[in-house]
């Protein structure tokens, strides 16, 4: 069994077995205004600057937001379905810009969807993705609008067994065909690839204007996705290694261990530097703070084991979430998760520095990892964003205005105004007062399908049934 298909079985993280292939129900026919629904006395967060907007009436038809204004003065159309938005919050659906889909199944759309994200960043695709994509989009499946990439380009030999290697300019040229003729949205790049591959994945998605994103390759480093265009870093890969001290015993070590070792060496009179860099650059970063929170020993891992959310992931899937069947975490000792800890604060860090800069920030969790699941984890990255410095509202914006600006698809979605996508949360309290109160939800409308707060726990209770069944395994 090679390593990449043992670890993702690992991972399979909320891998629901139970049937969600049918569509959704088809729209009532007749009179339009019988398909519009109505947000009636609601406060709206628009999200395009940090405000409230008290008093509104948001209407909904087609999938779309059609109008907004006072409630005094927007008419709502005969026979629209009416929700009462008094003491409530209207703001845009959330997006989780690092996912992995290749460990999911139908269901697990739905936990998204039950914990407010409504789009989604595929960082590891596969042709069912590319199915998927295209069924949401149709509306004959129930799930966040998605983009992804194609398999993660990465060298020899590549860190997953099933990565696609590239060795040479041609080889780089060669896949990024490959993945754009498939349908792919963009190109993910790893950390073995030569500077030589690199360039000629560089160069070919630029030519054919494909964009490309992903870890810093390691003997390509920080300067040179910067001065490449790279258009995204994932976990901050490559700012440890740029900051490591002149005498650092790793330096220029890429196995694991010296990796972990490199928190050891760093020298932070060089972060304002790099963080300045960064800014010049205009690249984005993706921190997914919450990810390595979750490389944890055994006894760690027993107490995530405990959590009211792990109804959600079938026992057997938790067995294998055990680190000590995990080839990154089976050998750590004590020193090791120490030093795991130390690299997660550093990385607040940087990311409070990258902020306070002005660089580029956007909310994703690397969901399929152990214990990092679908949707609830990006409240946990909400919260770490503002543990690290963001606002609520700047927090919130990674995963919304930002998340669509990144993308190039704001005039799609990522605001609460008239034309866009009605992907839209509708809270109990004020997410700018406390990021925590995005999780209070009366509801959620993706692509203008509203699901109540009971049909949501309904979805999420169903997923919990089909881990109780004996069929679960």
């Amino acid at each position: 069994m090679s390593r990449r298909i043992a670890w993702s079985v690992g991972v399979l993280g909320l891998v629901c077995l139970w049937s969600c292939a049918h569509a959704p129900p088809a729209a009532a026919s007749g009179d339009a205004s019988s398909n519009a629904t109505a947000f009636v006395d609601v406060t709206v967060v628009p999200m395009d600057t940090e405000r409230l907007v008290p008093g509104q009436t948001v209407l909904v038809q087609g999938g779309r937001i059609t109008a907004l204004g006072p409630t005094e003065s927007t008419p709502v159309p005969p026979g629209a379905r009416r929700i009462d938005g008094r003491g409530r919050y209207l703001m845009p659906g959330l997006a989780d810009m690092h996912v992995h889909l290749y460990f999911m199944e139908e269901g697990d759309l739905r936990i998204f969807l039950a914990n407010g994200v409504t789009f989604v960043r595929g960082m590891w695709g596969t042709p069912r993705d590319l199915q998927w994509r295209e069924r949401i989009a149709r509306g004959e499946l129930l799930g966040p609008t998605l983009v992804t990439a194609g398999t993660l380009i990465d060298g020899k030999p590549p860190t997953w067994d099933e990565g696609l290697v590239a060795e040479t300019f041609a080889d780089g040229e060669r896949i990024v065909l490959e993945q754009k003729k498939a349908g792919y949205d963009f190109i993910k790049v790893y950390n073995r690839l030569t500077p030589e591959a690199y360039a000629g994945v560089v160069a070919t998605a630029k030519r054919e204007g494909l964009p490309f994103a992903g870890h810093v390759p390691f003997s390509v480093g920080l300067e040179g996705v910067f001065a490449a265009g790279q258009r995204s870093i994932e976990h901050l890969t490559g700012y440890l290694e740029s900051l490591q001290e002149e005498n650092s015993e790793v330096r220029g070590k890429w196995d694991w261990g010296s990796r972990l070792r490199q928190i050891d060496y760093v020298d932070e009179a060089k972060l304002p530097q790099v963080v300045e860099a960064t800014r010049q650059s205009g690249i984005w970063n993706c921190p997914t703070l919450f990810l390595t929170r979750r490389y944890v020993s055994s006894e760690e891992a027993q107490v995530l084991a405990r959590q009211p959310e792990m109804r959600f992931v079938a026992s057997w899937v938790r067995e294998m979430w055990e680190p000590s069947k995990d080839f990154r975490l089976k050998d750590l000792q004590a020193e090791d998760f120490a030093r795991l800890r130390r690299r997660d604060a550093f990385l607040m860090k940087v990311t409070r520095a990258l902020h306070d800069a002005g660089a580029r920030l956007l909310l994703g969790t690397d969901t399929g990892n152990p214990y990092v699941l679908p949707g609830f984890s990006v409240h946990e990255e909400l919260a770490l964003l503002v543990q690290a410095g963001l606002t609520p509202y700047e927090a919130l914006r990674a995963g919304t205005r930002d998340a669509a600006e990144f993308i190039g698809r704001l005039d799609e979605f990522g605001t609460v105004e008239p034309g866009k996508r009605a992907d839209l949360l509708l809270l109990e309290a004020n997410p700018l007062e406390d990021v925590a109160n995005a999780r209070r939800r009366s509801g959620v409308m993706v692509r203008g399908r509203w699901l109540p707060e009971e049909e949501l726990r309904a979805m999420l209770e169903e997923v919990a049934a089909s881990y109780a069944s004996p069929q679960a395994r």
